[in-house]
């Protein structure tokens, strides 16, 4: 299939999951591939942050990186991701092609999830989940005076769990 080559050659049709017909999508190479925009945009807003993984390659990235630092974690990669899953000791989003998991939330080198991740996700996840908690660590916060909680959080915790309180009570309404 050709790619589009303007915004006004990308056909409006109707895109499953409850998005609205006026949601412009974009064909991929693969014919069977359609993109939402949104998903674009998402994508862009944590390309300067690791960028999104889907769990296999999270899993493969911290074995390559295990493996070059000399070590390997007790458990396989894999079997790390899926715990932080259930656990919900991580962020994952739900795409078009599966999970995909923020990078910026991994010590890859490690294996591990960093360590600023918890206490903040007990903030935030009464109130938001999904695209919409991940999109608040890479959107700039009023309460931090402009910068981005993913950025803050590793100098300024305290401050940066401050602001996630403020943005849990304001959505959460109390």
């Amino acid at each position: 299939m050709p790619r589009a080559q303007s915004l006004s050659q990308l056909p409006d049709v109707p895109i499953q999951q409850g998005l609205p017909a006026t949601v412009r999508t974009i064909f991929t190479q693969r014919s069977n591939a359609v993109v939402p925009l949104h998903w674009l945009s998402t994508a862009a807003a944590f390309s300067g942050h690791g960028g999104l993984a889907s769990g296999d390659d999270l899993a493969e990235l911290m074995r390559r990186r295990c493996e070059a630092a000399g070590w390997m974690p007790e458990s396989l990669p894999v079997s790390l991701v899926a715990q932080w899953v259930v656990s919900r000791s991580v962020i994952s989003l739900d795409s078009p092609w599966g999970p995909l998991f923020p990078l910026f939330q991994f010590n890859l080198a490690t294996a591990s999830v960093v360590d600023t991740m918890a206490p903040l996700l007990a903030e935030l996840s009464p109130v938001f989940e999904g695209v919409e908690l991940a999109l608040w660590f890479v959107t700039p916060n009023h309460w931090l005076g402009g910068a981005r909680p993913v950025t803050a959080m590793h100098h300024s915790l305290p401050i940066v769990l401050l602001a996630a309180r403020a943005d849990r009570f304001v959505a959460g309404g109390h």
